[in-house]
């Protein structure tokens, strides 16, 4: 039976993979854990041990209490980055959008290597 919690969690730990731009089969062979049991967390029909939600947040660059609870902490680099936007002038914030989507993007590739390496060199 789902629970609201794992539900919520789930849909954050799916959420913040993406965003991330790491695959399911990525994400779970980092943590070592299963895709099937990825899947099962993401639908929110099991809930992962701490350890597995620790090293989650670490991959996933994300606060446990965003995972469990949908917070972040109080004055985020998110609302600095917030705030910078919109004191830009109107024509420079959808330059600004795109310098952060390359970002974001950039972010993701580096990450996923880094991690990948992290991998071989456990092997």
């Amino acid at each position: 039976m789902k629970k609201n919690i794992n539900l919520e969690i789930g849909e954050r730990v799916r959420l913040t993979r993406v965003s991330r731009g790491f695959s399911r089969d990525e994400l779970a062979e980092i943590l070592n854990i299963s895709t099937l049991f990825l899947g099962y967390i993401e639908c929110g029909q099991r809930g992962m041990s701490l350890t597995t939600l620790q090293n989650m947040c670490r991959i996933l660059n994300v606060s446990a209490d965003y995972l469990l609870l949908g917070k972040e902490k109080e004055g985020t680099v998110d609302d600095d980055i917030i705030t910078a936007v919109k004191e830009l002038p109107e024509d420079y914030k959808p330059l600004a959008l795109d310098a952060v989507n390359n970002l974001k993007k950039t972010i993701a590739k580096v990450t996923k290597v880094a991690y990948k390496n992290t991998l071989n060199e456990k092997q």
